[in-house]
């Protein structure tokens, strides 16, 4: 494959990571009634930055917590969708409609997946209509501690540590909540013709 055939599907990437993301974040607007902003993706090869984590300042503590996919059909791919412990916490309360004391695991796992897989049918409905074709996200997998690392983990797995990664930053405008949309292509066929 040539050097400018391999931009040209990785520009195409990230312009279907980007419509998923920008479908992800209305959702996630919907669901908290607030505006979320995303930022234009950010292309990563060769492995994450840092030695092993995804790089994003709004994800950057322990606490973190995330929902995994993979996706199959028209991309195949594999989908974290990231959260900072605050802002994970602040979304759980916001759906919950609990506002002070105590929140019970089960409703936090419980609301993180739920969000989870509304934000993926999102992603994956997007990026289908775009290209006309058929995407299907998995059942998804949950992380409530050190998601980044449990991320990048599947990512070595599956594919190995130097996959390209394009990450869309999801925020409202006071930061509070954030999010990430990771978003790695393992294999792409609508673009190969």
């Amino acid at each position: 494959m040539t050097d400018a055939l391999r931009k040209a599907e990785i520009d195409r990437l990230a312009e279907l990571a980007n419509v998923g993301a920008g479908h992800a974040a209305a959702a996630f607007a919907q669901l908290t009634g607030e505006t979320i902003r995303i930022d234009v993706p950010e292309l990563i090869e060769g492995g994450a930055a840092d030695g092993g984590s995804t790089p994003s300042a709004s994800v950057a503590d322990g606490a973190s917590s995330g929902v995994f996919f993979e996706f199959e059909g028209c991309l195949d791919a594999i989908v974290g969708i990231l959260f900072p412990g605050h802002s994970s916490e602040r979304l759980v309360r916001r759906i919950v409609g609990i506002e002070s004391g105590g929140l019970q695991a089960e409703i936090v796992e419980s609301a993180l997946m739920e969000v989870g897989n509304i934000l993926a049918s999102h992603v994956a409905s997007a990026i289908a209509d775009t290209l006309g074709l058929r995407l299907l996200p998995s059942i998804p997998s949950l992380a409530m501690v050190d998601a980044e690392k449990q991320l990048e983990d599947l990512i070595e797995r599956s594919v190995g540590r130097d996959a390209l990664r394009i990450v869309s930053a999801l925020y409202d405008d006071t930061g509070s909540l954030r999010g990430q949309l990771v978003l790695v292509p393992t294999r792409w066929p609508a673009l190969e013709s």
